[in-house]
């Protein structure tokens, strides 16, 4: 019957609401947009959950690799040293670890750390060096290691040790803080002044040639760094050696040989103040980026003439550096002069990374960049005071003299754990998406659900909720029970067909949960932690829609 109750109940109820989709926001930070840009693509911040293939991926844990690297001083580790051997399989490899009592063998897991070379001067700015790898022409395999109190050193693999280098004349050996290799020589800079030495091309001894650059340095300073960078200046691919003083000039020269015609000087730049630190460079894919009080900077930039001082948002640039360099110019004025910053390409994780010093109790926070995306994240809760690359892996060195490796699930992963089947922590992930109207500005929206959507092998714990109008602030804190020792199957404990045992393969979790709160502009902030590999795929939203006033 028409107009029946029946009738009435079964007829479709037009829709009261409206639904939205958030992307992961694989574009990731890019402080240059306006925060009301309503770019989905980038996010406000993202701690640990970062832009990579196909989304967001949280980061790798760190364990434990070797602890007590402290004879009574405890300044924590300072700098780390890969050393590939020339054989195959990794026989011969070694990694050690500076700190300002001396150098540390610290090549295999768990094992008590061995001081190979003790420093004349233990102070607190002992450790902080830089190393160079080079086979001269003799075949002789040697690596060398140089910071600014206690000068060069050099490592032969055929007897495992560490001595002062004896071979090279010319500078003072004491006084030499600084290496590289640039067109197969060796380069020295030398401490308190703005001279660098020079040897021979294919040797790792003899004498060294002086060479001054102080009369070039317009803002005065000594000479820093030197780096070699490899560039298509239009007349095919080069290696240019690139010079930098404390207050900040850079000077680029071409040439094989600096005692001959074709060696010159090709450009004058400046980048403002350069941090406490010998490991303020880094070259990936045909760029140099330095780090000053500006941020940052990439040499092709400079190249090309951007004013690295104004960082504008409507600059795009040529690289990456732009995106991200204005944070870090925040962070460098309140931190210029203290020890711990560093920049090194990290092939592993296919970026660059940016650690900056941990003060008090802060929480430490390095700076990850993703080549593939190109896309910045934010890493935070890594204890690191230096790092570097070895056999796959990041490596890292901290305050309380640990070695630790980044390729575990969980953080701070002991090697003698107290509760071995809860060895490691959760590693804890938070994010705030852009602000949107959805095409519907100036009208206030009111949030019901949020559903994110997980791949893991185990859904990790979160909450999210729903920011209005340009609030900043992190998502929510939750308790949430962990049984089943954090979903982890432990054998011959757990039971078959019950406990979650590990793989490669992930699973979907999307999950939905309420919100409240009205506001013109929304953004999802979500907060949370896990212990397997998980990737943030976006969020649904759904919301209702009023009027201009509220």
């Amino acid at each position: 019957m028409i107009g029946s109750p029946v009738g009435n109940a079964q007829r479709p109820q037009q829709r009261s609401h409206e639904v939205a989709r958030y992307p992961a926001p694989q574009g990731g930070m890019d402080i240059r947009q306006a925060i009301g840009s309503e770019d989905l693509n980038t996010c406000v911040y993202t701690y640990n959950m970062l832009p990579f293939e196909y989304g967001l991926r949280i980061r790798e844990g760190y364990q434990e690799w070797q602890v007590g690297l402290d004879n009574g001083a405890g300044l924590g580790v300072h700098t780390l040293i890969p050393y590939d051997s020339a054989q195959d399989n990794g026989v011969g490899d070694k990694l050690f670890a500076v700190t300002n009592e001396g150098i540390w063998d610290v090549e295999v897991y768990g094992a008590t750390p061995i001081l190979l070379l003790t420093f004349a001067d233990q102070t607190s700015e002992a450790g902080y060096g830089t190393y160079a790898h080079y086979v001269d022409d003799a075949g002789r395999d040697v690596l060398f290691y140089a910071d600014s109190l206690n000068g060069l050193f050099e490592y032969t693999p055929a007897t495992d040790t560490w001595a002062v280098s004896s071979g090279i004349t010319g500078p003072v050996i004491a006084d030499i803080k600084f290496i590289v290799s640039h067109k197969q020589r060796l380069w020295m800079v030398e401490e308190n002044s703005t001279k660098a030495w020079y040897l021979g091309i294919g040797s790792s001894s003899g004498q060294a040639t002086e060479f001054f650059f102080g009369s070039k340095f317009k803002h005065g300073g000594t000479l820093e760094g030197l780096f070699s960078w490899t560039v298509d200046g239009g007349a095919g691919v080069d290696d240019l050696l690139v010079a930098v003083s404390h207050a900040g000039d850079v000077l680029v020269y071409q040439g094989s040989d600096p005692a001959v015609a074709d060696w010159g000087q090709r450009g004058t730049y400046f980048i403002g103040e350069i941090p406490n630190s010998p490991r303020f460079g880094t070259e990936s894919g045909g760029e140099l980026f330095l780090l000053s009080v500006y941020g940052l900077v990439s040499m092709a930039d400079l190249l090309l003439g951007v004013d690295t001082s104004i960082l504008r948002s409507d600059v795009d640039g040529s690289t990456m550096a732009y995106k991200i360099a204005g944070l870090i110019r925040q962070e460098m004025r309140a931190k210029v002069g203290l020890a711990g910053w560093d920049v090194t390409v990290i092939p592993s994780e296919g970026g660059i990374l940016v650690s900056s010093p941990t003060v008090g109790s802060a929480a430490p926070v390095q700076y990850y960049y993703n080549i593939g995306v190109q896309a910045w994240g934010l890493w935070r809760g890594v204890p690191m005071t230096c790092f570097d690359e070895y056999q796959g892996s990041v490596v890292f060195g901290t305050a309380d003299g640990r070695v630790c490796r980044m390729d575990v699930p969980v953080d701070d992963k002991r090697i003698t754990p107290v509760e071995p089947e809860f060895n490691g922590e959760a590693i804890n992930f938070s994010i705030l998406t852009s602000f949107t109207s959805f095409g519907q500005p100036a009208v206030f929206k009111r949030a019901k659900l949020i559903r994110p959507d997980f791949i893991a092998q185990k859904a990790p714990l979160h909450s999210s909720v729903v920011r209005f109008d340009f609030d900043t602030s992190e998502g929510l804190d939750f308790q949430f029970s962990t049984p089943d020792r954090f979903g982890v199957g432990i054998w011959d404990a757990d039971k078959w067909d019950f406990a979650v045992w590990g793989s490669d393969s992930g699973t979907t979790f999307p999950s939905i949960g309420g919100s409240w709160g009205t506001g013109r502009y929304m953004a999802i902030a979500t907060k949370g932690s896990a212990r397997t590999t998980t990737r943030l795929i976006g969020w649904d939203l759904i919301y209702d829609v009023g009027g201009p006033m509220a």
